[in-house]
């Protein structure tokens, strides 16, 4: 064999060794890294209402990216970016919001994934709990750091660590969401109920789902069917939920479950002489609902109660518009600033007299001003004024007594 070819086979023999080496390196490689957080992987089981939002694409929806690029603000601090130097949500790519079936008073989740700067994040909120005069406290509870107001237990502290998942609770249910998504706790499954009623409305953009515990089913017969009446088709319901997939058309999807087939097609004739009804009220006509509300399609198909209806873009965007319209409008007018005293102004020389009272006729006047009334003209053909000396008139007998 030639020098040449001896040559050529070595070459091709150590490339072949390179390129499988690096081919395995980055193997390994890509199995050692783990797979990002889900913001799902944070909520626990048990959960009775489940919302995720996909923030990618509303962002890339006309209707629903001006709500996500406004600039947020921190009520009596000013804008996020402002304050804590970046916009914490500007990274992320994923919100889950949970509340558990045993909350009271208001207890609930919130999970966000995506590109996330913790030690920026928890600098953030530590400054904002001291601007609003609390005590910042970080804890560690397991590979999270969580910032919380000493100076107000029992309100809401935010959990992040390092790759994410952010976490926004309190008291135990925070500890839960902190444990489920270590691993030490059951997170929300998806192939139970809450997999179930996603599985009939469909991927989306933004999604919901509900589902009651038997408890629950039997408050709400109790409360539907009070002293004994008929069972109503709602109390039949198990779970439900909705979707909203964006592309070219928005689709709304929702569906309902219930535990029988003859409650659930009863459910869909009564929504849709509802709707029906509140399609052809003029206050939902003037809106602009109307025409919505006859295009939404509500059909049963066995234990299952299907809502749908497709809007264009436009339609979404003003449908968003008049929907934020009418929520400012029933919000309550701010109150007028209060009156400032010109007296107690603390720009004013104190060498100076105060000021006069504005007089608004409703004032008593000083202890030692006598009033009088004030003559009308031509009353009295000129009568002197209250503070003139004036003599006595004579008497027609020529002042006899």
């Amino acid at each position: 064999m030639q020098t040449r070819t001896k040559s050529g086979l070595v070459l091709l023999l150590v490339g072949a060794l390179l390129g499988g080496g690096i081919a395995w390196l980055l193997a390994r490689r890509q199995q050692e890294i783990p797979p990002a957080p889900r913001a799902l992987d944070a909520v626990p089981a048990g959960a009775l209402l489940v919302a995720t939002l996909d923030l990618p694409a509303l962002r890339a929806s006309p209707a629903f990216a001006p709500f996500l690029r406004a600039e947020r603000e921190i009520p009596g601090l000013g804008k996020v970016s402002d304050v804590c130097g970046f916009d914490p949500l500007a990274g992320l790519t994923e919100v889950a919001i949970a509340i558990p079936a045993s909350g009271e008073g208001g207890e609930f989740g919130l999970v966000a994934a995506g590109a996330v700067q913790h030690e920026a994040l928890l600098a953030c909120a530590a400054k904002v709990v001291k601007a609003r005069g609390g005590q910042p406290v970080v804890t560690q509870i397991g590979g999270f750091r969580a910032v919380r107001d000493s100076s107000a237990e029992g309100r809401g502290e935010i959990a992040v660590r390092p790759g994410g998942p952010i976490l926004l609770g309190g008291g135990a249910y925070l500890r839960a969401m902190i444990d489920s998504a270590e691993g030490r706790a059951e997170p929300l499954r998806e192939g139970g109920a809450h997999g179930q009623v996603a599985g009939e409305v469909g991927e989306g953009a933004a999604r919901v789902t509900v589902v009651l515990t038997p408890e629950q089913r039997r408050e709400i017969e109790g409360e539907l069917a009070p002293g004994g009446a008929g069972r109503s088709p709602a109390a039949s319901i198990l779970a439900g939920g909705a979707a909203v997939a964006l592309g070219p058309e928005i689709a709304v999807h929702a569906a309902v479950l219930c535990d029988a087939e003859a409650p659930c097609a009863e459910l869909g004739a009564q929504l849709r002489a509802a709707r029906d009804a509140r399609a052809a009220d003029f206050a939902v006509r003037l809106a602009g609902f109307g025409t919505l509300l006859r295009r939404i399609e509500i059909a049963a198909a066995g234990k299952a109660l299907h809502a749908r209806v497709k809007l264009s873009a436009d339609e979404a965007g003003v449908l968003v518009d008049r929907l934020v319209s009418l929520r400012g409008l029933r919000q309550p007018a701010p109150e007028p600033p209060p009156a400032r005293d010109p007296r107690r102004d603390p720009r004013r020389d104190p060498r100076e007299p105060p000021p006069a009272e504005e007089d608004d006729g409703r004032a008593p006047p000083p202890p030692d001003v006598v009033i009088t009334p004030r003559a009308k003209p031509g009353a009295d053909g000129g009568a002197p004024p209250p503070d003139a000396a004036t003599a006595p008139r004579a008497t027609p007998d020529g002042g006899a007594q």
